[in-house]
């Protein structure tokens, strides 16, 4: 274990801890102790984070980090999570990586990307505040939880009237009515998909498809259908997203959160190991898990933290309130089941995709 000491002026400069664990990264020995690393850092001067962080929050987030090391440029690039994914994958397949961190809402490709030797292996500091069922120790951690949750639109929708749970949606009062995101593309609706299916069998998707909702591709999209009068009920929307819209906006938005069970989405972030800027990436990896970081995220975004020690946005429930759908046996049978399921999906509510 090696202490982080030289850091800029400016800000909360606290020592960052970092732990190297093994040699199995680029070619070459790595920098170990902390000279090393922050001389490397300086002169790798940026990293480039590849993210499904919105725009606005993740550029918010990047210079918060760049206020701390006023010598490194962060460089983002944002897509959903499955348009990273793809990008990560060309990128590994032409030999050609720029990607240094990834931080998006789909364990299944940190799990692929460790079997495969493509992550950089180091385990950060920071996180032994996080607990065991978030992490890989030594090649990722969890970064970020997001909740799906339903929505409806208060200038439509009586409270008495709205849904409570996820088979709620089923009633045929709601046909054409429904907006949802896309499954094929977002993360989170990949999540909320396997989950449902998992406990309603596909049968309850065939039903929902056959009321005709609207898909989009965000969930900003979905939650400016229901300000604008086109749907009336969120049939799924990251948690964050009406916490932005409802709390943040003031728009006409109430959050519902199904009593039987809220899908969550786990965030791990990790360096890749064919990182152009490891000792850069180390740094940023390390500030977003650090307790800073994650308040910093989670008051950006509205998005619950994996450290126990970083309290909800606030007036938001407490995942504990929650009756949560996760992962129970672990997230190798989530990544197994994801290419037949995207399809499945694609088939019921985009049937013209192939």
């Amino acid at each position: 274990m090696v202490l982080l000491s030289g850091c800029p002026p400016g800000g909360d400069n606290e020592e960052i801890v970092i732990t190297i664990t093994n040699e199995n990264g680029p070619e070459g020995p790595r920098p170990k102790t902390p000279e090393e690393i922050m001389q490397a850092a300086r002169s790798e001067a940026e990293l480039n984070w590849y993210t499904s962080v919105p725009q606005t929050q993740a550029a918010q987030f990047a210079r918060m980090f760049e206020e701390k090391y006023d010598f490194l440029k962060v460089r983002i690039t944002r897509q959903s999570t499955f348009d990273i994914v793809s990008r990560v994958e060309e990128e590994l397949k032409s030999g050609h990586t720029r990607a240094d961190v990834i931080h998006v809402l789909d364990p299944g490709i940190f799990i692929s990307l460790r079997k495969r030797g493509q992550l950089y292996r180091y385990e950060p500091a920071e996180s032994k505040a996080i607990a065991p069922e978030y992490k890989a120790p030594g090649y990722w951690t969890g970064a970020r939880l997001v909740t799906v949750c339903l929505a409806y639109s208060t200038d439509t929708v009586p409270e008495e009237q709205a849904p409570k749970t996820w088979r709620d949606l089923l009633d045929k009062k709601w046909a054409n009515k429904i907006a949802m995101k896309d499954a094929q593309s977002g993360g989170s609706a990949y999540a909320q998909y396997y989950f449902l299916r998992e406990k309603y069998g596909v049968s309850y998707w065939e039903q929902l498809a056959a009321h005709s909702p609207t898909v989009h591709k965000s969930g900003d999209g979905i939650l400016q259908a229901l300000v604008r009068g086109d749907a009336q009920i969120a049939g799924g929307v990251l948690g964050y997203k009406v916490y932005q819209h409802a709390r943040l906006k003031h728009e006409p938005i109430q959050v519902v959160w199904p009593e039987d069970g809220v899908p969550v989405c786990l965030g791990p972030v990790a360096i890749l190991r064919t990182s152009p800027h490891p000792n850069a990436s180390k740094l940023f990896v390390e500030y977003m898990l650090s307790h800073e970081g994650q308040a910093a995220l989670s008051s950006l975004l509205g998005s619950y933290s994996t450290r126990p020690d970083v309290s909800p946005p606030e007036g938001w429930a407490s995942l504990d309130e929650l009756n949560l759908l996760q992962a129970e046996d672990g997230w190798e049978d989530y990544l197994s089941k994801q290419s037949a399921l995207r399809a499945e999906y694609g088939s019921l509510f985009n049937p013209e995709s192939e």
